[in-house]
């Protein structure tokens, strides 16, 4: 009988004691083929259970209490005889393993082995038994072919996957309502590509409105090789591929067909730049090509476009030595330096950078219609400088004539309005262009007019004659006989010319440009009178222009110097050396801011270069300035003003006279100490016109050698026409009244 086919057993039931192998059968009775040999020779048919009586039944039959067989499935009488396979005899009957059978005295038998086979529990003279069964075994075998109900089966092994899967369930529950916004957005951020947006840099105008400076949009122009040969199983639209699209490319950004395909094929890199800085005549086209595919098949073709700003000086030379100039250094290439007013105004100029998250596919790319999040770049200010363009232009072109002319090492030139102080033109020799700085000669970038320091020379002879008049101690007509040289205060002095002892006013002294007359005047001026008034003026300390590397000059403190100071203090000679311009270093914007402080009636206005800025609400906001400082008298500045016209009209400055104004001015001729030694420099300011002046206006040439070195030869005539052009482009009519007339001798 099949295993399947046994009755079931249950769980509490066990083997009954009694001997293995059944009873005994009856003598000399034969066994069917299969069966095993009992002691006593007796046969059953495989399979057929023992009785009490040793009669052998058919496989499957029940025993009866009064021992009688019947076949398998019988059904059950009153009396107990013939049950179906599976139910328990009556009387209590126990049931024993798959194979066995109970009996009504309660005896079990084991369960069957299978025919003519041997082991344990069998018997030497070769008769076959059942083995007995543990519980667990008997158990188990039971389970496993009982036949019956297979709902409990069913459920038993339900009910673990099930609880399996509603603690899965759960844990997905939890995990979505805890970390799953969490999640959601650690993937949105994955996808969102950071990146920062450029500022546009303010730009530098000139107060004629001409752009000196400003950033111009440029486009990097890259490609993605690994969207440009995707391939459809990727799961994503396939790309052109490098040569279809190089064919369509190559004429848009002028490169070879070859080389544009090779690049385009490099799998190994996610981006390669084709153009650095496109302008509009290569990037419009190339935006075209994108669109066109995007539009009719949203297709991205792997090429993009990034906004760039570069730097541009539309103005070339014009006021490159105070523009400055952008560049980069190899140690730090994202990171932009700059000089002159670039530098100086780097907070109003530089903007604020903006920040973007984009949308980005799997190699990098922008999303096109993906989400984007900006916090957009603010730009920085417009400065409006005080320069003019056309009298900065004019001014740097004459200068350079003249420092070709005289073989000269350099050569500057300021104007400035006499009353606020703005800069209307501050021009260099052989001024760099801000788009190619390395092109500049003498490796001068920034401004000689504020770095180069030098000795004023006779245009200091100003500052003593103020003094001296602000201070009561002489007139302009107070008299004075003058030899070509003399002894004072154990100091020789002397002209730049012999001439014969002559008794000249004050006026006529500064007006012949005397240095021995100059020390006879200023005699009665204490020491700390004379250094009070040099500083007053401004020499000694920066003027506060907006430009780099402004140097402050030299003026030492009056008295005796002490023993091993290294000489800071005036010596015998300084004393009297400082009355007409030397012992002293100023540079040539705090040179001429001194005539300008006199062309004001004595007011001194700060020197400055800003006239003000336009940031984004579009509101113009002009400098604010400092209050003028008083540093001498009306009448006194008219007075030396006065003086300084007859140096134009009848003295040594008479090469600066412009027809149709009056010009006061004072030229100088002094010296510059570098390199170890001296040179000369040649020298003009002076105040136009001079009944009312408006403008002041200082020439400086440095190191003059062909020609003759004095100002009036060398600085002149420049003055001359740097002057002309100035009154036409601010407008000032021509004067009306006579120069005014002083007695230059007595």
């Amino acid at each position: 009988m099949p295993l399947d086919e046994w009755p079931p057993m249950g769980e509490d039931d066990q083997p009954a004691p009694g001997p293995v192998g059944g009873g005994p059968r009856a003598a000399g009775a034969g066994r069917a083929a299969g069966t095993r040999p009992r002691a006593d020779g007796a046969g059953r048919a495989a399979g057929t259970r023992p009785r009490a009586d040793g009669a052998g039944r058919a496989a499957g039959t029940t025993p009866r209490a009064d021992g009688a067989g019947r076949a398998a499935g019988t059904r059950p009488r009153a009396d107990g005889a013939g049950r179906v396979v599976g139910t328990t005899p009556p009387g209590g009957a126990r049931r024993v393993a798959a194979g066995g059978a109970a009996r009504a005295d309660g005896i079990g038998r084991g369960r069957r082995r299978t025919a003519g086979v041997s082991g344990p529990g069998g018997r030497a003279d070769g008769t076959g038994h059942t083995r007995k069964l543990s519980r667990a075994k008997a158990w188990l075998v039971d389970r496993l072919t009982r036949v019956g109900d297979p709902a409990p089966r069913q459920t038993a092994m339900v009910a673990p996957m099930l609880a399996v899967f509603v603690l899965f369930a759960g844990q997905l529950v939890v995990a979505e309502a805890t970390t799953g916004p969490q999640r959601a957005e650690e993937g949105e951020k994955a996808r969102m590509a950071p990146s920062e947006t450029p500022a546009r840099r303010g730009s530098l105008l000139t107060a004629d409105g001409v752009v000196l400076a400003a950033d111009v949009v440029r486009y990097e122009i890259q490609a993605n090789p690994q969207v440009i040969n995707r391939t459809a199983e990727s799961g994503q639209a396939a790309g052109l591929g490098a040569d279809r699209l190089a064919a369509e490319l190559a004429p848009l950004v002028q490169m070879d067909v070859a080389e544009l395909t090779l690049l385009m094929s490099n799998l190994s890199r996610e981006w390669v730049p084709l153009v650095a800085s496109a302008t509009s005549d290569l990037w419009v086209p190339v935006q075209a090509l994108i669109d066109h595919y995007w539009d009719e098949d949203k297709l991205d073709i792997g090429i993009y476009l990034v906004k760039r700003y570069e730097r541009s000086y539309p103005a070339g030379v014009v006021a490159g030595n105070l523009v400055g100039y952008q560049y980069e250094i190899e140690e730090e290439p994202a990171v932009k330096h700059h000089t002159g007013l670039e530098a100086v105004l780097d907070d109003q100029l530089a903007g604020k950078p903006g920040y973007m998250e984009r949308e980005s596919g799997g190699y990098g790319q922008p999303i096109p219609g993906g989400e984007v999040i900006e916090d957009p770049a603010q730009p920085g200010c417009d400065v409006t400088l005080t320069i003019d363009s056309a009298l900065q232009f004019e001014a740097q072109q004459a200068i350079q004539e003249q420092v070709e002319k005289a073989d000269a090492r350099a050569g500057m030139v300021v104007v400035m309005d006499v009353k606020t102080g703005e800069i209307l033109a501050l021009a260099d020799s052989d001024t760099p262009d801000p788009a190619n700085p390395s092109g500049k000669t003498d490796g001068y970038t920034n401004s000689r007019a504020v770095e180069n320091i030098f000795e004023p020379g006779s245009t200091g002879k100003v500052v003593t004659a103020a003094m001296l008049i602000e201070e009561g101690l002489a007139t302009p007509a107070s008299q004075f006989t003058v030899p070509w040289e003399a002894t004072i205060g154990g100091q020789l002095f002397h002209d730049s010319s012999a001439h014969e002892t002559t008794r000249w006013t004050l006026a006529g002294i500064v007006a012949q440009s005397s240095n021995v007359g100059m020390v006879l005047a200023g005699q009665p001026a204490s020491d700390e009178t004379r250094h009070e008034y040099l500083t007053k003026f401004g020499f000694g300390a920066k003027t506060g222009v907006e430009l780099p590397l402004e140097a402050a000059g030299v003026v030492h403190e009056p008295g005796v110097a002490p023993a091993n100071s290294g000489d800071p203090y005036w010596d015998d000679r300084t004393r009297n050396a400082v009355l007409f311009g030397q012992g002293v270093s100023v540079n040539a914007l705090q040179a001429t801011s001194v005539f300008a402080t006199l062309g004001n009636g004595g007011l001194r206005a700060s020197p400055h270069l800003v006239k003000g800025v336009t940031c984004a609400d579009g509101v113009f906001q002009p400098t604010t300035l400092a209050a003028p400082v008083r540093v001498v008298s009306r009448s006194t500045a008219d007075q030396v003003v006065a003086m300084m016209e007859q140096v134009v009209e009848a003295g040594t400055g008479q090469t600066a006279q412009i027809a149709g104004y009056r010009v006061a001015g004072k030229t100088g001729t002094s010296e510059m100490f570098e390199d170890g030694g001296s040179i000369h420099v040649g020298s003009f300011a002076g105040v136009l016109p001079a009944e009312d002046p408006q403008l002041a206006v200082g020439v400086f040439i440095i190191d003059p050698k062909a020609g003759g070195y004095y100002g009036a030869t060398v600085a002149g005539p420049v003055f001359e026409w740097v002057a002309r052009v100035a009154v036409d482009r601010v407008g000032i009519a021509p004067s009306t009244t006579p120069a005014s007339a002083l007695a230059l001798e007595w």
